[in-house]
């Protein structure tokens, strides 16, 4: 599979290049950035679909980078680090692209991903109640 796009930097390589660039820098994850680059999952996830050769490499690709930035949420979860407004975007970026992977034909395997991620955050992360953060109300559609 290619994985640049004709048109750029896919949604996995823009997460990867930015995530190194913050870790090179100053050794930590700044949430403000990393908040800033999941608010772009759902328009990655229409970029993507649409600059690959097929909708499905495009998918997959958007998955691969969305993913990673989840996997970056639980890490920082674990570290005592995540701040709640990092896992409210997670949260409304997973809504938002469940909304245009239903809305448009080809796209419906991406729910997969959003479905997992949503899974991992909520096992993974929330409290025990599914829809708070350390006694704080997470954002939920």
């Amino acid at each position: 599979m290619n994985t640049k796009s004709s048109q750029g930097l896919s949604y996995n390589q823009t997460a990867l290049k930015l995530l190194s660039q913050m870790t090179q820098s100053t050794g930590k994850i700044n949430q403000e950035e990393l908040r800033h680059l999941i608010a772009l999952a759902p328009s990655f996830l229409v970029l993507d679909s649409t600059v690959f050769p097929t909708t499905g490499d495009g998918i997959n690709e958007w998955s691969i980078g969305f993913t990673r930035l989840c996997d970056v949420i639980v890490a920082l979860h674990k570290k005592d680090e995540l701040q709640i407004a990092t896992l409210n975007e997670a949260s409304r970026a997973c809504s938002e692209a469940w909304s245009i992977s239903g809305s448009y034909r080809g796209m419906e395997s991406a729910r997969n991903t959003v479905s997992a991620i949503a899974s991992k955050l909520k096992d993974g992360v929330l409290d025990q109640d599914g829809l708070s953060y350390k006694g704080e109300a997470v954002y939920v559609p």
